[in-house]
């Protein structure tokens, strides 16, 4: 990824193609503008006389008087029929309170005859000539009418608010009679018939202004209808233009994405290729170079000794390679000598003019530098003599067998400390991705907002 996304081309909306196809339209609506002109002042010069919109005005007016006039001669009839309505209901009601009192009274109208009854059966009584059961029928008949008067003190305000309370009606039927709206009706009319007669004078003139109008009022219509398509274009060219700058801000963001994965994804890749070796490493036998370091010094101290046969890279038995056993000789008495390219050991060399003196001559023991540093870092003593020479083989097979014992263990270890290094830089690289791909978004969000708030502002 580190050669980037191509960049894309987004093209932008053309200004020219947009004026355009506004110009044939405003070429239109400066004529239309013109025409309306031309019709109002038409209008404007094809008006009514003064006299006749002065006298049209008048009774206008008048009518509107006469119209506020008829309103108000309905409110007040309507509220004289309210009141008339309110003490008919009065008088019903009281009417029936007088019924439940005295209704089943047919006799007495008054308390004056109800008074003269009862003086003439006073007399009767006090004339003796009365049987005792129509004697106490007369005080049966004393005991109703007293009763029978108390009803009717109480029933004779009533009846006296009951009399005036017609009168009112009365007096409100005479004023409703007062208000009659004929009148006014009348003169409705008669200015009603002398606008409609000035009307039909003019209208001619009427006829042609309404003709202009219908005129303008279209013009109007055709300029709203040109209006609508400019608006049309203009506000697709506006749409295509946000859109052009969404894409260009999107594909910016994009970049900057691409831009600031492909350095991460770089040393990503950097890393991984570091952490796979080790893998591959790891993968191999542990203890290889330690076993083969300990194999080599053993060929070289103990002639005996026969370097085994194993495989150098894993799955590759091709790779494998035997020793040859080295030929037994008496070491009593000799310095052990190494191969030039190996340089384990070295001593004083024996020139050829002396090499047929007798073996017992005994030269100084020494070891190389290499060979003294392999075993001290193997943790094995370092022989000073040859004496010391066996001891020192016993540990380093001792050691070899240790390591090998331990190989496999320490392999499957190596492996997956090697694999857990990979797998944990994977699992840090990609939090690294996730989080710039949420802060390009997080970017992308804010930048949105202040533009819809700059909108907001200038709307």
């Amino acid at each position: 990824m580190s050669g980037g996304r191509p960049r894309q081309h987004i093209k932008k909306p053309d200004v020219g193609a947009r004026d355009k196809k506004l110009e044939p339209l405003n070429v239109q609506l400066k004529k239309i503008d013109q025409d309306i002109a031309l019709i109002r002042q038409q209008i404007d010069n094809t008006d009514f006389s003064e006299s006749a919109k002065s006298s049209k005005e008048k009774l206008q007016t008048e009518l509107k008087e006469i119209i506020k006039t008829q309103s108000d001669l309905k409110n007040k009839r309507q509220q004289i029929h309210d009141q008339i309505k309110f003490l008919d209901g009065q008088i019903k009601r009281k009417s029936g309170e007088i019924n439940d009192l005295v209704g089943k009274n047919k006799r007495f109208q008054n308390v004056g005859q109800i008074k003269q009854r009862l003086a003439e059966i006073d007399d009767e009584i006090a004339s003796g000539d009365l049987s005792l059961v129509e004697e106490r029928l007369r005080v049966k008949e004393m005991q109703n009418l007293h009763k029978l008067s108390k009803d009717f003190q109480v029933v004779e305000p009533i009846r006296k608010s009951i009399e005036e309370e017609r009168a009112q009606i009365d007096e409100l039927k005479k004023q409703l009679n007062e208000l009659n709206p004929r009148d006014v009706a009348t003169k409705f009319e008669t200015v009603q018939a002398q606008i409609n007669e000035l009307n039909s004078k003019n209208q001619v003139v009427y006829d042609k202004r309404k003709t202009l109008m219908a005129k303008r009022s279209a013009l109007y219509n055709k300029r709203e209808e040109i209006y609508a398509q400019i608006r049309k274009i203009r506000g697709d060219f506006d749409n295509e233009f946000k859109n052009f700058k969404k894409k260009m801000d999107e594909e910016r963001l994009k970049r900057e994405e691409d831009e600031k994965l492909s350095k991460i994804l770089e040393e990503k890749d950097e890393k991984v290729g570091k952490l796979k070796e080790n893998l591959n490493n790891a993968k191999k036998p542990a203890f290889t170079f330690e076993l083969e370091a300990i194999e080599n010094a053993l060929t070289v101290l103990d002639p005996t000794y026969v370097k085994p046969s194993h495989s150098i890279f894993e799955n590759d038995s091709s790779a494998s390679q035997t020793a040859t056993p080295a030929k037994a000789v008496n070491s009593e008495g000799l310095v052990p000598i190494v191969k030039k390219k190996e340089e384990f050991f070295s001593g004083s060399a024996v020139s050829k003019s002396k090499k047929h003196k007798k073996k017992n001559q005994s030269t100084k023991f020494s070891l190389e530098p290499s060979m003294i540093a392999l075993l001290a870092e193997l943790d094995i003593k370092v022989p000073l003599s040859k004496e010391d020479v066996p001891a020192t083989v016993e540990q380093l097979k001792a050691k070899h067998e240790e390591l090998t014992a331990k190989q496999p263990e320490a392999t499957e270890k190596n492996i997956a400390e090697a694999e857990e290094k990979l797998k944990k830089l994977e699992l840090e690289y990609e939090a690294k991705e996730q989080k710039v791909k949420d802060e390009i978004e997080a970017k992308k969000i804010k930048e949105q907002q202040e533009k819809e708030a700059a909108a907001a502002a200038a709307a």
